[in-house]
Parts: structure tokens; C-alpha cells; sequence
């Protein structure tokens, strides 16, 4: 009865020509607090749209008064900058945090039935503007669709979207388990999964995403339905690297895997060492991925306030017992001027990553894929070093750095052995370093510049590792930058299968018109 009275409201607001009171009342007081100029890459509202989004708040109040918030709001502001970069930071018209999957479902209807635009945010993973923010429009944010909530066979666990990563393995570990996601601890869960994910445990397990059961998925139609290897199992395959054009994910059962204890750290070395680290790095991308336990990102730093270059490697092995392991051993020979490598547990390890990330620094990546040899290593260095030095150098709290991470062909076999997934990286040329460029600067008004040149330093390094016969075709959505190619690069055939995905469970193409944000199939 009282889901029939709340509809009946609803569908009551939107015959209206004009909002009701309430909403106008929030909507005039807040006119004066939500003056942010659209993000880069995001274009405001035109007034068609801004009149569908005034209804929609509006509607959405109506229905949901207790968990719709407005400019001026303390929950408003807490949600809008619920990201751990503040190029996620936009404007929108009102947000709205739903409880439970059916909330997303009815919010969905009102939005879809309004052609209304929005936004969808997990727990904060993607830095790019507008991808999972909207100036104008609705933010849609599912901080408290919080679960976390082990099987009673403890064989998977249920999580929430509205979880970070580091959050998940507290949870687990006082059981001694860990499930596969993210290595830095406060990015969000759904949006690493639904790009794949890149897991310290990738080496053994494959793709975060190869480990997903089932995904609870509100469809564009409202339907709330549970994707699993033999039930929607077109869905399922693609929610497994296909990013968010098919529905939004309300739950996700992980499969969990025994790890009491790891041995994990960073460890640092001097500009002299570039040469010897750059020796380990293509050794261990040839060779030392052989032993599936164990996992490293090399990187480059450059620190523009410090005037120095240094080079890091994050170092990881899954083991209970000693932590000098041969696989490792390229790295840890190096002389380090800090060395905090040591064992620990995963739910310890990510929470000090935290502390790695400036607070309040903004952020740009862009992906490139090589082969793993010593020549891609040495382009990708001396190119990215000398174009930071001529070109940005002098931007206020620059820090650019390119991270190699090792992919081997054991790491992309555990994808077929879990029933394949949209990404199908060729097995036969492995192994590979998937390559993140990161830029992080303290002002907004050094964006276009930082910009301009990720992309420009992105295409020369591409160009030359094209000369040297080293460029490889996949590109890793989760690292990758606005613009940049990703589902064109996915298997033979796939896109099109993507495509036909999108059109059975979403024919009006409400998650790909209406939520502009992240890649799109259909624009592919």
C-alpha cells in the first residue's frame, strides 16, 4: 500500500508544470552555492535538459524526502566530493543517496521517464571529469548501499557499491581471506570491477572481474536482476570488463581466497639506479612473473617540488612465511634509500597507500601497452622524462610518474578458465606492461595544460613504441584517459557482442544517452 501511495504521488509531481514548493524553496536558496563552472570535458545542461533535471529532483524528493539533498546541504557537499581527486568535483542540481536497490530502481523509472540526466558513483574510483559526477543534473550516490557480508561457507562475499577497497579487506580480514580488487586502499569497488581490475593476486587469479559470481544489476527498465555464469549470462560476461552501459550494479558476490598474511612494501631508489632498476623491471616482466605469488609496479617518480627523479617498486608476495624470495630478488639486491618491504596483511598494506595519495591533489592517467621487452622500457622512460622536464616542469605541486606493471600469460589464461570475459587479451603475445602515466598538481587552473600534454607525451611514446615493433593493442580501461580507445582494442568480435548486450537489456540506451559518463559501447 505504501509503495502504491508513493507512486501515485509520484506520477501526481510529474503532471505538474511546475515544481512543488518544497523543491522550488531548496532550489531558490541554493542558487547562490552551486556557481562551479563545468568540469573539463563536461558541457552544462542545455534547457531542455536543465528543465528535466529540475523535475527530476523534484519527483525525486517527493518519493525519496529524507535521502535527496540540495546545494547548501552538509550531506550535498559530502556526497559531491566523496572522490578521492577533486577533478571528480562537479555540480550537480540535487543528489540522491538510495538504500537499497529497489530505491535505485524507482529512481531510475522517474529518471528514465523524465529524460533526465545523471551521474552514478560508486565508492570513487575514475578521476576523469564528468565520468562519474554531472554538473546540472542528478548524482545518483550509493554510499550507503554499504554490504559487506561473508557466505555462510565463506567461499564469496556480498559487497556493497558504495565500499572502497580498503574497507572490503578489513572486513575480511579477520577470517584470514582477501578477495581480488584494488592495491591503492581508498578507490571504489564498482568502478575497478567493471573495468576489469588489476589485483596483486592478478598473477594467480586473473582480472578482479574473473573473480565476480554475481552481480545484482538494476536494468534501464527498473528490473532488479542477479547476473551469474547461467542466468543472464550475456550480462554477466559483460559486466566483466564492459564498463557501466548495461545497468548499475548493486551488489557484487567476490570469490574469496585464503591469504592470512602477505609480505608487501615499497621500496625506493636513487636516480642512479636508473639503469640496474630498469635491468629488474624487464627481467621481471620476462621471467620473475613465473612465480604466480608474486607481483610488482616499478615506477618512475618525478617530484617537480624536490627537483629530483627517483624510482619505486611496490613489491608483493603472498606467502605466510620468509619474505626474501628469488622472483623478488632483482629489486630487493638494488641499494634503497627507503625500504618499508616487510610482512604484513593486505588490509594493512592498502590503508598506508592512503597516505601516498596528495589530499586535494588533482589527477590525470593515461594508458599505454607495450610488449614486455627492454626496449619499450627504455623508450617509455627516456621520452616521458625529457617531455616532463621541457614542458611541466614549473606547474605548482607537479608530480608525474609512469608505473610498469607486469601482465603474464598465466595472469590472462585465469580469464578463459573462468568463462572468458569482453577483454580476451591475446594470450599468444603475453607477456605485456600495461603502463599508467599519472599527473598530479594542486591548482584547477593548470587542468588544460596538464591535459594537453597527456595526451601529446601519450602519442609520442605510442608512435615509438610502434617503431620499435613493442606496441601492444589492448589498453586497460582503469588506467586509461578520456579520449583514449578502450573497447576498440577489446578481442575479435566483441564490441559488436557488447553492442548487442546494450541493446537487449537497455533499447532506449538510458545508461548511455541519459548517463553520459564513462565509456560507452555504443560510441566505440
Amino acid at each position: 500500500m505504501l509503495v502504491t501511495m508513493r507512486l501515485s504521488a509520484l506520477f501526481t509531481v510529474l503532471c505538474l508544470v511546475h515544481p512543488d514548493p518544497a523543491w522550488a524553496t531548496a532550489r531558490s536558496s541554493a542558487s547562490g552555492t552551486s556557481a562551479a563552472a563545468p568540469g573539463r570535458g563536461e558541457a552544462p545542461l542545455n534547457s531542455t535538459h536543465a528543465n528535466a533535471s529540475v523535475l527530476a529532483c523534484s519527483a525525486l524528493e517527493g518519493t525519496f524526502p529524507t535521502k535527496l539533498w540540495v546545494p547548501g546541504q552538509a550531506n550535498y557537499t559530502a556526497e559531491n566530493q566523496h572522490f578521492w581527486s577533486p577533478t571528480d568535483y562537479a555540480s550537480p542540481l540535487c543528489v540522491l543517496t538510495p538504500s537499497s536497490a529497489s530505491d535505485v530502481s524507482t529512481a531510475v523509472r522517474i529518471l528514465s521517464r523524465l529524460k533526465a540526466k545523471f551521474a552514478v558513483r560508486g565508492g570513487g574510483h575514475m578521476p576523469i571529469p564528468g565520468y562519474a559526477n554531472i554538473n546540472g543534473g542528478v548524482l545518483i550516490a550509493l554510499s550507503d548501499l554499504g554490504q559487506l557480508a561473508l557466505a555462510n561457507d565463506s567461499s564469496y562475499v556480498s559487497v556493497g557499491p558504495g565500499r572502497r577497497w580498503e574497507e572490503v579487506y578489513a572486513y575480511l580480514q579477520p577470517y584470514g581471506l582477501i578477495a581480488l580488487g584494488g592495491r591503492v586502499g581508498l578507490v571504489g569497488v564498482p568502478g575497478l570491477l567493471l573495468g576489469g581490475g588489476i589485483s596483486f593476486y592478478s598473477n594467480q587469479y586473473g582480472f578482479a572481474a574473473d573473480n565476480v559470481i554475481a552481480y545484482q544489476v538494476v536494468l534501464a527498465s527498473g528490473a532488479i536482476v542477479t547476473a551469474t555464469a547461467s542466468a543472464y549470462a550475456d550480462l554477466f560476461w559483460a559486466l566483466k570488463g564492459g564498463g557501466n552501459s548495461f545497468g548499475i550494479v548493486t551488489r557484487f558476490d567476490l570469490l574469496t581466497y585464503s591469504s592470512p598474511s602477505i609480505c608487501a612494501g615499497i621500496m625506493e631508489y636513487a636516480g642512479d639506479q636508473q639503469q640496474p632498476f630498469l635491468a629488474a623491471v624487464a627481467n621481471f616482466g620476462q621471467y620473475g612473473s613465473a612465480d604466480t605469488k608474486a607481483a610488482v609496479i616499478p615506477s618512475i617518480f618525478m617530484l617537480g617540488a624536490l627537483n629530483t627523479t627517483v624510482y619505486t617498486t611496490a613489491l608483493f608476495y603472498d606467502t605466510t612465511a620468509n619474505c626474501s624470495q628469488p622472483a623478488l630478488s632483482n629489486f630487493t639486491a638494488l641499494p634503497a634509500i627507503a625500504n618499508s618491504y616487510a610482512s604484513t596483511t593486505l588490509a594493512a598494506y592498502v590503508a598506508g597507500t592512503d597516505a601516498l595519495i596528495g589530499d586535494g591533489t588533482r589527477q590525470e592517467f593515461r594508458v599505454i601497452s607495450s610488449l614486455a621487452t627492454a626496449a619499450a622500457l627504455q623508450v617509455v622512460h627516456d621520452t616521458f622524462v625529457q617531455m616532463v622536464l621541457d614542458h611541466i616542469w614549473d606547474v605548482d605541486g607537479i608530480q608525474a610518474s609512469v608505473a610498469f606493471q607486469p601482465v603474464t600469460s598465466h595472469f590472462i589464461q585465469q580469464g578463459i578458465a573462468h568463462g572468458g570475459n569482453p577483454q580476451a587479451v591475446d594470450v599468444a603475445s603475453a607477456p605485456y606492461f600495461w603502463m599508467v602515466e599519472n599527473f598530479s598538481w594542486n591548482s584547477a587552473a593548470d587542468d588544460a595544460k596538464i591535459h594537453a600534454f597527456a595526451l601529446n607525451v601519450t602519442s609520442v611514446i605510442d608512435a615509438q613504441l610502434s617503431a620499435v615493433g613493442a606496441k601492444a593493442r589492448y589498453q586497460y580501461m582503469n588506467d586509461a584517459g578520456s579520449g583514449q580507445a578502450i573497447f576498440q582494442n577489446y578481442g575479435a568480435g566483441n564490441l559488436a557482442k557488447l553492442k548487442a548486450i546494450r541493446a537487449r537489456y537497455d533499447p532506449a540506451k538510458v545508461y548511455t544517452d541519459l548517463m553520459p559518463g564513462g565509456w560507452k559501447v555504443d560510441l566505440a
